[in-house]
């Protein structure tokens, strides 16, 4: 990716299909997981990976699934991007956790080709997602990761906590000590 070239992102949709394909690979972006942990749990990995790769298709052309980012007019990059009511693991996992509202949208995973990374990806995500929030009045959350916290996780598909502080999220809480919780700029109360 040409490191001048901006980063274009768009909602993903049934067209948008064999980009998300081509982006993710043979290894399914992550250990055959096409996006399916926050829905599934570790139950992705029990199953078929052409069934997480089925499943993720159908949540596309339905809408509402992610946002693909474009380089160069290549696929650079993919967030899951959907109504936290539609992360069933999520909310189960972290079930004493108190989340408030349903009604926000989520940024729950980041997927960004090798080539790519370090030129901004998930941070134009982020921005996108932000200002998708703005204009539909929707809050918009994420768990990103706090790697200054001694024995992090190093999976940091969830993305960062401190790219999300530059991006003007706030913490609204921890799911765990290295997880946090974060809004964009509107108020979860």
């Amino acid at each position: 990716m040409n490191r001048a070239a901006p980063i274009e992102v768009r909602e993903a949709t049934a067209d948008s299909w064999p980009d998300v394909e081509q982006l993710f690979g043979r290894a399914g972006a992550s250990n055959g997981c096409w996006c399916q942990y926050w829905l599934l749990g570790a139950d992705y990995t029990r199953r078929d990976r052409t069934q997480n790769e089925t499943d993720l298709q159908t949540q596309i052309h339905r809408g509402g699934a992610g946002l693909v980012a474009y380089g160069d007019g290549e696929p650079v990059g993919w967030t899951r991007f959907t109504p936290r009511t539609d992360l069933n693991w999520l909310l189960d996992r972290f079930a004493k956790y108190d989340f408030g509202r349903d009604d926000v949208w989520s940024l729950s995973c980041f997927f960004v080709a090798r080539r790519a990374r370090g030129q901004g990806v998930m941070t134009t995500l982020i921005d996108y997602a932000t200002s998708w929030g703005h204009d539909h009045d929707t809050v918009i959350e994420a768990y990103p990761i706090d790697t200054t916290v001694h024995g992090a996780t190093v999976n940091t598909f969830p993305g960062i906590l401190q790219t999300f502080l530059n991006a003007g999220f706030s913490e609204q809480g921890r799911l765990a000590r290295d997880r946090a919780v974060v809004v964009s700029g509107q108020s979860q109360a």
